[in-house]
């Protein structure tokens, strides 16, 4: 490359163009992958923040909910491997901005580096082709005047000597890049496969335990326990008998003149029959436990007018 006679000037310009054509290339290609490739990072990023969002919102409903219990266990695990697959998704973005879109950013540089060099060749060669000039119109205008011809043409061998290591450099060069080049780029290609292989392989994992997960709602026996809330809610009863039962307590426990006369008649009648005074106990046990009716109130009056009348009879007897 780079090298012929004078004949070839044609050539080395072709060679020259080829080059910087192929430059120009790859930092036009590589630069619109960098851009796909970083686009692609950014709205996976965007997608593992709002699955973030999604298993946030899966978490306060299972907090929220207090009536559907396999419901709130489901959401609740739901969410729990949502979480786990977003982290799996973090790692996605975190490796595809270094092993992809990292090196492929490193190729602006790469790509001016080579145009540097190529550059600095064609400035070796124009300054070749100026010394050969010379010597040609010191050859021509002063063919005996041999100090000035051997000076041009020693001008000349050293600008050949540089033009002949400055072209087997870009030589190099150019190889080197073009093979880094197809190197790397099949790298990237394969690590952005094996990035998204591991990323989807554990993604079904973890989706195919979350599948479980809503399966194992048992749906039938939220429905039931709803059922039964909405019938007889737990709380009211509970509160509602323990109301009662304390009004009632407090209703026993009150004394008036009234009560100290009646339970002075009741002392007398329980010598005279204490089988009547033991039911009567038994009836007030009840009573603690229930609320008293009208059937109630009747029966313990008619008692009482038939105790009366006993007494009555004993009197006048």
């Amino acid at each position: 490359m780079f090298r012929g006679d004078n004949s070839h000037s044609l050539s080395y310009e072709q060679q020259a163009k080829f080059i910087q054509d192929r430059i120009t290339n790859v930092e036009k290609n590589f630069g619109e992958l960098c851009v796909a490739f970083g686009d692609y990072a950014r709205k996976t990023a965007r997608l593992r923040d709002m699955g973030d969002e999604l298993s946030k919102v899966l978490k306060d409903y299972s907090s929220n909910e207090i009536v559907n219990k396999s419901l709130s266990s489901g959401l609740d695990n739901l969410s729990i491997t949502l979480t786990a697959i977003e982290e799996y998704r973090n790692c996605e973005v975190q490796r595809l901005e270094a092993k992809v879109v990292g090196e492929l950013c490193q190729y602006e540089t790469i790509c001016k580096h080579a145009r540097e060099e190529l550059k600095h060749t064609m400035n070796v060669r124009e300054k070749e082709l100026a010394r050969k000039k010379v010597l040609d119109k010191a050859r021509e205008r002063q063919p005996f005047n041999r100090q000035q011809v051997t000076y041009a043409e020693s001008e000349l061998l050293k600008a050949s000597a540089e033009m002949s290591r400055t072209a087997k450099g870009l030589s190099e060069q150019t190889e080197f890049f073009e093979r880094r080049k197809l190197q790397q780029l099949k790298s990237l290609l394969s690590d952005f496969i094996m990035i998204e292989m591991t990323f989807h392989g554990k993604a079904v994992e973890l989706l195919t335990v979350a599948y479980q997960q809503v399966k194992d709602i048992n749906d039938k026996a939220d429905l039931e326990h709803f059922r039964r809330k909405l019938r007889s809610p737990e709380k009211q009863i509970s509160t509602g008998i323990s109301a009662r039962s304390s009004s009632l307590a407090s209703l026993m426990n009150q004394s008036s003149p009234l009560r100290d006369e009646e339970d002075a008649m009741r002392s007398s009648r329980r010598i005279k029959s204490p089988e009547k005074n033991l039911g009567r106990s038994s009836s007030l046990a009840a009573l603690m436990n229930h609320s008293p009716t009208k059937e109630d109130e009747t029966a313990t009056e008619s008692e009482e007018s038939g105790d009366q009348e006993t007494s009555d009879d004993t009197e006048s007897r």
